[in-house]
């Protein structure tokens, strides 16, 4: 009993709603009547005039007459003509469609008894179309029983539609039984994970959807707005070559206000690039306007002309709507947790989602305008809604991208992965300051410089030990010297080093005289700052030697010469003889560390040098 009370209280509303339609219409034309006509045209006629109107408005051609002088007017030859009219204003049926949909809203709202008010609605409209298809009969093109249907269905598709997102939106029982279904069909696939998550998907995608496509009629909007001011004066001259009076003036305005919707549509399908069609073999997009006689309305002044190249900035404007949209979608506290897989898809579903809207009002918007060439008007709505569909998806999946990206991961990690790429270009691996797996470290430009000067009796090993690099750190002393000037106790280790140039010792002796070197430079220059010099190590390399310079001689008698750079370090292994005249050793190793008067290459002593001072730390 409640569905049948639904459903009557529903055909009722529907039935206001189509004489609501009816009175727009009717209002101006008996004001045309009375005024113009003196109430001399036939009531009849009149009526059906109005319903007929009223029926285009719902995609119900009607046939026409015209005289002569209208004929002349369209651009065509002056002789009477019939044809028959097809455009809707779409001004008209936004009325019917709004109404609709507010009513299919508030029916949504009872639940799955508000399914009888969407049945109820669509029989009450379509019991009004029938009383405007008789009275119309003069006019009409097709048969009465599809006259009534199409106007019938118009309005209850859109009424179904709201009840339906109503029915989403609130989570109704009815909704979550068919949510289930399409679920088990999908696990039945094999994609259980997706079955899981798509209710939540589909809602994104439509509501996505909804924003670009409301987005780029808004665009569309704007430039039809743009196009009127700037076309302003091809307007005002069209108008003022119809001749009308105050009444004709409005009844013009009213018919380009039914026509306005339209207008954006095909603002739509010019921003794209598809363009659209005032006749057969014309056409007007961003590239170019091939146009030919257009029919005296004022509304057409404002095609514009091709831009050239300059026209690929309409399609870049939809593209850039794209990127706006998708990047606040993608910013979204559900997007950020999603996977990449699930928001590189629902982008693209949107978008096609949108180009099949934009199809859908393309062929809303054409149909028949006049009679010969005027047969053909409007957008092409395939080609029109995949163009949408292509610039919108790109935009989207960019402006997706673009917020997904963590900017400052990728600045960090960048310096890592060009490390990565040289090492891998170079055919080295990247230096990590360790050879990897036991293998030796990579060499620099300089460590070949000093392998190259290594003499090639040098560079063999004796007895299985290591080579001692000796002679090449005293290479390298020898070639960075005059380039950095070196100064100090390193650099009168390497220039001591580099005496005895043709003795190879193991690495533990190499290291066993730079000791003691050390210790013999620190009792020696007892003025001189460890701390200044930041060798901590030194230091205690001091404190070792000292002991030892203090051990008495076999014979029982202090040594207090220094120990000569040659001598093995305790408990290692030398194969070369111990030289013979220790205080020739200390004389040569005094006279290394005596910086301040170093000679230069030609022999003459260089510039005093500043002492050393505590750092800054």
């Amino acid at each position: 009993m409640r569905a049948i009370v639904t459903a009557v209280v529903a055909a009722i509303e529907a039935a206001a709603v189509a004489f609501a339609g009816l009175a727009v219409v009717a209002v101006p034309a008996l004001l045309l009547w009375m005024v113009v006509f003196g109430l001399a045209a036939e009531p009849g006629a009149v009526v059906a005039g109005i319903s007929g109107v009223w029926l285009l408005a719902h995609w119900v051609p009607m046939r026409l007459e015209i005289d002569a002088q209208a004929a002349l007017s369209l651009g065509l030859s002056p002789e009477p003509l019939g044809f028959a009219l097809s455009l809707a204003p779409l001004g008209l049926t936004l009325v019917t469609v709004l109404l609709a949909a507010r009513a299919g809203w508030r029916f949504g709202a009872r639940g799955g008894t508000g399914a009888a008010g969407a049945l109820g609605g669509l029989l009450g409209f379509g019991a009004v179309a029938f009383g405007a298809a008789t009275f119309a009969a003069p006019l009409a093109v097709w048969p009465l029983w599809l006259a009534v249907l199409v106007p019938a269905l118009s309005y209850g598709a859109v009424s179904a539609a709201a009840f339906v997102v109503r029915a989403a939106r609130d989570d109704h029982g009815w909704w979550r039984a068919c949510t289930r279904a399409v679920q088990r069909a999908v696990e039945r696939l094999g994609a259980s994970h997706a079955a899981a998550v798509l209710p939540v998907r589909a809602a994104e995608a439509v509501r996505l959807a909804t924003a670009v496509l409301v987005s780029v009629l808004g665009l569309a909007s704007f430039v039809f707005a743009v196009a009127v001011v700037v076309g302003y004066p091809h307007v005002i001259a069209l108008t003022q070559g119809l001749h009308l009076d105050p009444l004709g003036s409005v009844l013009v305005f009213l018919v380009q206000l039914a026509l306005l919707p339209v207008a954006i549509v095909w603002s739509t399908a010019w921003l794209t690039g598809a363009g659209f069609a005032v006749g057969a073999g014309s056409l007007a997009t961003p590239f170019e306007a091939l146009l030919g006689p257009l029919p005296a309305l004022p509304i057409f002044g404002v095609i514009p002309q091709g831009w050239g190249a300059l026209g690929a900035l309409a399609p870049a404007a939809i593209v850039l709507v794209g990127v706006v949209v998708g990047v606040l979608f993608a910013r979204s506290a559900r997007q950020r947790r999603s996977t990449w897989l699930a928001a590189l898809v629902t982008p693209v579903v949107a978008a096609a989602l949108a180009g099949l809207a934009v199809a859908a009002l393309c062929a809303l918007a054409a149909g028949s305008l006049g009679p010969g060439r005027l047969d053909t008007v409007g957008a092409e709505p395939w080609l029109t809604g995949g163009l949408a569909a292509a610039e919108l998806g790109g935009g989207l999946l960019v402006g997706v991208v673009a917020a997904r990206i963590d900017l400052a991961g990728v600045r960090i990690s960048l310096p890592d992965a060009v490390r990565a790429v040289n090492g891998r270009v170079r055919g080295a691996r990247p230096a990590t300051g360790e050879s990897r797996s036991g293998a030796l470290p990579l060499l620099s430009e300089s460590d070949d410089e000093i392998l190259g000067s290594i003499p090639q009796d040098a560079a063999d090993p004796v007895d299985g030990e290591t080579v001692d690099l000796s002679e090449a750190r005293a290479a390298e002393a020898r070639g960075k010297a005059d380039a950095e000037h070196p100064r100090g106790a390193g650099a009168a280790l390497r220039r001591w080093m580099s005496r005895d140039a043709g003795t190879v010792e193991p690495a533990v002796d190499a290291a066993a005289d730079l000791d003691g070197a050390q210790d013999a430079d620190a009792q020696e220059t007892a003025a001189l700052d460890t701390a200044d010099l930041d060798t901590a190590a030194l230091d205690a390399a001091d404190l070792d030697t000292a002991a030892d310079l203090d051990t008495a001689a076999p014979d029982g008698s202090a040594d207090t010469s220094v120990a000569p750079a040659d001598a093995p370090a305790e408990g290692g292994r030398s194969d070369a003889p111990a030289p013979d005249d220790t205080a020739h050793d200390t004389e040569a190793l005094l006279r290394a560390y005596s910086w301040d008067e170093r000679e230069s290459q030609d022999g003459e002593p260089d510039p005093p040098r500043r002492p050393w001072g505590r750092r800054k730390r």
